[in-house]
């Protein structure tokens, strides 16, 4: 018969010093996560305004020629 995990009983002083631990870890996951996420942000920026430009370039126009036509609206 399959036994289950033998519960060891921390004192208060040992649980607040794991939860700090945990919460240390967390904190540096989610630091990790949110330079991912800006890393991210930046490549798709780039990736639009590469797109863009690219759109420009085909049609013949400058970016000063984009300027006007919004302008004008």
């Amino acid at each position: 018969m399959a036994r289950g995990r033998k519960k060891t009983n921390l004192t208060l002083d040992e649980q607040l010093e794991k939860v700090i631990s945990e919460i240390e870890t967390e904190e540096i996951k989610l630091k990790e996560l949110k330079n991912t996420k800006k890393e991210l942000e930046e490549q798709i920026k780039s990736n639009r305004i590469k797109e863009l430009d690219e759109f420009i370039s085909s049609r013949g126009l400058s970016i000063e020629d984009v300027k006007e036509l919004l302008e004008k609206e």
